[in-house]
């Protein structure tokens, strides 16, 4: 099967990336997520993957962030029947697989175009699955999927790209077009924003890509509309990293003592 070119210069680049990541653990003898489908889709893109060796330490980040945002969307799906999935910048991830939600419960993948027809490419057809090409910005994505079921909406690794009053768009669209739902999203710090500015690092300064919205107070998304509530936020805590190197928990174990460090990252769940 022939291999599929890949030329991306923006922020496109982190469907790569984060798909690297998963492939990364999926390697491991414990894997975290265990994405059984991240080596199939390295194998089939002709992009020289070693160019984001610098990031490696970032499948301990990747790895749980993508199985709880898993469970997360699992448990909306079994308390509402008639739900309906959105994963926003899904770039190549195979979450619908790894969920495997009944058909009744259709499943939206949005993404810019190019990236979409991409993973159209990369992964078969589902019933109850349906890639929607375009960007989150563009007002007209939503007519494409009915707006009368509660929705699970998914956004891993997008918002921290997105400009705040975007990202405050992006969440009053959804929450005038759906009736209820829940949204699970990650987010970074004002810190780690600042230092991404000042040095953005060999794969981000690359592609021209620097963090843009940061969050420090998970209330303050409320801020966005009084239909939004708080419901929990995910640690990263040493449960997670029982089977990787001593290094990498002795890393985490310091990190996880500093609050400007332990709260640089952050996976947070949201109601309306």
């Amino acid at each position: 099967m022939d291999k599929i070119p890949i030329d991306f210069t923006d922020v496109r680049f982190t469907a790569l990336l984060q798909l690297y990541l998963r492939w990364l653990d999926s390697k491991e003898r414990h894997p975290i997520l265990g994405d059984p489908w991240a080596e199939q889709v390295v194998n089939r893109l002709d992009f020289d993957f070693s160019n984001f060796k610098s990031a490696d330490l970032g499948r301990y980040n990747v790895g749980p962030r993508s199985r709880i945002m898993d469970r997360w969307v699992t448990e909306f799906l079994s308390n509402n029947p008639d739900a309906v999935v959105v994963d926003l910048g899904c770039g190549f991830d195979s979450r619908v697989f790894r969920v495997d939600p009944a058909p009744d419960h259709h499943w939206y993948d949005v993404d810019f175009p190019d990236v979409n027809e991409i993973a159209r490419q990369l992964y078969p057809e589902r019933a109850g699955h349906t890639r929607i090409g375009a960007s989150v910005l563009d007002p007209d994505w939503l007519s494409k999927i009915p707006g009368d079921r509660p929705v699970a909406v998914v956004v891993d690794g997008l918002f921290m790209f997105l400009a705040e009053e975007e990202v405050r768009r992006v969440f009053q669209q959804i929450l005038d077009h759906f009736p209820s739902g829940e949204f699970g999203f990650n987010t970074y710090s004002s810190v780690l924003k600042e230092r991404s500015r000042k040095r953005p690092g060999p794969i981000f300064g690359k592609y021209g890509v620097t963090l843009t919205w940061a969050l420090d107070d998970e209330r303050a998304v409320e801020k966005f509309d009084p239909r939004l509530h708080y419901v929990e936020e995910e640690m990263l805590g040493p449960s997670w990293f029982a089977h990787a190197p001593l290094h990498i928990r002795a890393m985490f174990a310091v990190l996880g003592a500093i609050p400007s460090a332990r709260n640089s990252t952050r996976i947070l769940r949201y109601r309306f």
